[in-house]
């Protein structure tokens, strides 16, 4: 075999095990980005119900400065009565402490209604405060598992690309190039085996004289299909 081809194949081998890092590396990545999402699922959840009740809250209190402002404004009607002179102005004046009664008691339902509304929403909020510590505590030990489980993996990682990169160093650079090439527009090795008399890969058929010259480590040739660089499987010639 051509030495460049034994030491590309040491290159895939190394790129393969940094692959497997990286997609191991990816996974529990993944996982952390879901313990996220939950929980910031949960958060939503629980500051749009804070918000809920304080829109409750804003509309309680604006209805009781409004029912305040209406009773002090029977009072005084009240105390009109007594000033009036005439029979049709206190039948007037009486007319519209009627309307007004009728008002008050129509906000004062309303009151109620957003009271009420107002208790349920603080119920929520407080499952939902119950829902978002409950998560937290249970997502504690996951993220700890998978904050030791990902520094185990960085470091082998590490180790995998420094032993990549010296195995990188020992080749030619144009072969480099064009192996790199080849690794980064492939879902798969790119230095494949001769089969019979084709392509390992694409198992397009390679010309005699060419696999003759591969088989005897004379060159380092490629697929004219798909790309990938050919060697002889051992024991074959």
């Amino acid at each position: 075999m051509h030495p460049d081809l034994e030491r590309l194949l040491d290159l895939q081998e190394k790129d393969l095990v940094l692959l497997d890092s990286d997609l191991r590396l990816k996974s529990l990545l993944d996982e952390v980005v879901a313990l996220d999402a939950a929980l910031a699922r949960a958060r939503d959840d629980t500051q749009a119900a804070r918000e809920r009740v304080e829109e409750g809250v804003r509309k309680r209190e604006e209805l009781e400065r409004i029912i305040e402002g209406q009773r002090i404004e029977q009072e005084r009607r009240r105390s009109r009565i007594e000033q009036v002179r005439t029979a049709r102005e206190v039948q007037a004046l009486m007319s519209e402490m009627d309307q007004a009664r009728s008002v008050v008691a129509r906000n004062e339902s309303e009151w109620v209604k957003v009271s009420d509304l107002v208790q349920q929403q603080e119920a929520v909020v407080r499952e939902a405060e119950e829902r978002l510590h409950a998560l937290e505590n249970d997502q504690d030990g996951e993220r700890a598992r998978l904050g030791e489980a990902i520094a185990t993996l960085e470091a082998e990682r590490a180790v995998a690309r420094k032993a990549r990169e010296e195995a990188a160093a020992a080749i030619d650079r144009s072969l480099r190039i064009r192996y790199d090439r080849l690794w980064s527009s492939r879902s798969t090795v790119v230095v494949v085996p001769l089969r019979g008399e084709a392509c390992g890969a694409c198992h397009t058929a390679i010309p005699r004289n060419r696999r003759s010259q591969i088989r005897a480590g004379l060159i380092v040739e490629g697929c004219e299909a798909c790309g990938v660089i050919l060697y002889p499987p051992n024991g074959e010639l």
